[in-house]
């Protein structure tokens, strides 16, 4: 449940106001919010049907353009996951900040090698 928050946080919903709409407890939610339980495949698609995208997509399994972001057999290189652990936690403010300074790093790199 990767994504669980930052669409909550995007579609300007309490725990509480998804809970409802899902039909399950506030603490139960989340939970799932929280990697604390996961929740059953149709609460999967429930949540996806609200949110309007893939199951991939919110757990993480796809990117916004529908590319999948995980290895053949389901993990990212070690280095890769920890990076990709560390962006997840920041608030969204601070996600937008590593993504600018990686861009700015990726640029930097193309320049000196081209």
């Amino acid at each position: 449940m990767l994504k669980l928050k930052e669409l909550r946080l995007q579609n300007d919903k309490t725990q509480a106001e998804l809970a409802k709409k899902l039909n399950i407890s506030r603490q139960v939610y989340s939970n799932y919010e929280n990697l604390i339980n996961e929740p059953s495949l149709e609460l999967l698609v429930k949540m996806a049907d609200f949110f309007e995208c893939s199951v991939d997509y919110l757990l993480g399994r796809e990117d916004d353009f529908g590319n999948i972001t995980v290895t053949a057999n389901g993990s990212l290189p070690k280095e890769e996951a920890n990076l990709l652990r560390i962006y997840r936690s920041l608030p969204i403010e601070l996600q937008g900040r590593m993504e600018a300074y990686a861009k700015r790093l990726d640029e930097m790199i193309r320049d000196e090698h081209s």
